[in-house]
């Protein structure tokens, strides 16, 4: 079984869940999920990138 991914979907499915019951409001969540998703995109970018420059 492949754990990471099953790890990382678990994880991002708590966020939602959090999120949702924070915010109360459907499209106020999937906004701040969003951004989430695109700022994680950036992050790792970024960090392949250091990781690349290192080598």
């Amino acid at each position: 079984m492949n754990w990471k991914f099953i790890l990382r979907w678990v994880i991002t499915f708590t966020v939602c869940l959090v999120i949702y019951n924070l915010t109360a409001s459907f499209w106020m969540s999937l906004g701040i999920l969003i951004l989430l998703a695109v700022a994680e995109s950036l992050v790792l970018d970024w960090w392949e990138k250091r990781k690349g420059a290192r080598s």
